[in-house]
């Protein structure tokens, strides 16, 4: 058993308590069953063994503690923010928690902060109670924190985008490549994104393009061309070392690389999420699920287009950290409660497993 299971085992069965929506109280008990779930599990990453990419981020942070301004900034590579950002925090001192505590408290504000400008409080909750086991957030801020800056950044800037503050947008959808350069992978299917979704297109025929890039993507995965045709990518990765990787041989590295069913499976799941949800209630409008479910699906195609790379979750991951956000946008959109009470009684138990045979490998919690 793991050790924090029965704390939020606890706190998954309390939101058992938030079934009824109608009533305040019971809105209250869902907001302290989520955020009383994150807090658990987030305590357990902050204080984990520092193993993996961790471990490899903390000697960086050993080094960056002996440098001055002048030669960490003449060291920086492309992600030198990110750089600036661990010397910064090595001025305070040279214990893992330095870094480790300010960026998991970043990343979980900036994803509140997001949901809150298109979700209510309780829809926040659901959100918050849905992400805290979920491996595709919790793996990055736990571990691959370069990418969980940047993934917290991109996702400000598309509630932005969804808003109409391109600025704004723009400006936080710039900043995630300075933390992460992988971010930039996000860029084209972004602008296509912007460009198709328009009223003059039409909804419809915007997303069936975009299905239609999914599945010609999954195609490229499955029949290998893919590998091929990436290629232009790799010159790029043969002058950034630390990108290499996604080019050697997947065998070298013992990652089972290739197309995958079940992560294929997993890619489609927020579109058979819309599709469940089509018939309930008002139905889903084009201008708030359509326009969720449009720029996941573009983002999706990252995964199958790189699927022939070592660690190809990390392209995945782009995509994937968005579903739990769009499933409770979709459940919003939608205006009935029944949707939302059968998620709150599905993930209340489905989490728990979640943690113990999943989630809860990368977070060994140092005792």
């Amino acid at each position: 058993m793991h050790p924090i299971l029965p704390f939020y085992a606890a706190l998954s069965l309390f939101a058992l308590l938030g079934f009824r929506l109608e009533q305040r109280e019971a809105r209250t008990y869902l907001w302290v069953a989520g955020w009383g779930a994150m807090a658990v599990v987030l305590t357990a990453a902050v204080f984990r063994d520092i193993t993996g990419d961790t471990w490899r981020y903390n000697l960086a942070f050993q080094q960056l503690a002996t440098q001055g301004f002048a030669e960490t900034w003449a060291a920086v590579d492309n992600n030198w923010l990110f750089e600036l950002l661990m010397w910064g925090l090595a001025q305070f001192g040279t214990h893992p928690l330095w870094f480790i505590l300010p960026i998991t408290l970043f990343c979980i504000g900036m994803m509140r902060h997001s949901l809150r400008q298109i979700l209510t409080p309780t829809d926040t909750a659901i959100a918050i109670f849905l992400y805290s086991v979920y491996p595709f957030f919790i793996f990055y801020v736990s571990s691959g924190i370069k990418q969980a800056i940047a993934m917290a950044l991109l996702m400000q800037g598309y509630v932005l985008l969804f808003r109409k503050r391109y600025f704004s947008a723009f400006v936080w959808l710039g900043l995630a490549p300075l933390f992460h350069t992988g971010a930039v992978l996000v860029y084209p299917f972004l602008l296509l994104h912007h460009l198709i979704w328009r009223s003059g297109i039409g909804y419809r025929r915007a997303l069936a393009i975009s299905v239609t890039l999914l599945l010609l993507s999954t195609a490229l995965s499955v029949t290998g061309v893919n590998q091929s045709l990436m290629a232009p990518v790799q010159v790029y990765a043969d002058f950034a070392d630390n990108y290499a990787i996604y080019f050697m041989d997947a065998a070298e590295v013992g990652y089972r690389a290739g197309f995958r069913p079940d992560f294929t499976v997993f890619s489609f799941l927020p579109l058979a999420a819309a599709w469940w949800l089509r018939p309930a209630g008002r139905g889903l409008s084009a201008e708030v699920s359509g326009w969720w479910l449009n720029l996941y699906t573009l983002l999706a195609c990252l995964y199958q287009l790189f699927a022939f790379a070592p660690f190809a979750d990390r392209f995945a991951g782009f995509g994937w950290y968005l579903t739990p956000a769009i499933l409770v946008i979709m459940l919003a959109d939608a205006g009935i409660l029944r949707p939302r009470k059968i998620v709150i009684l599905t993930f209340a138990l489905l989490n728990i497993a979640i943690l113990q045979f999943y989630t809860g490998n990368n977070l060994s919690v140092a005792l």
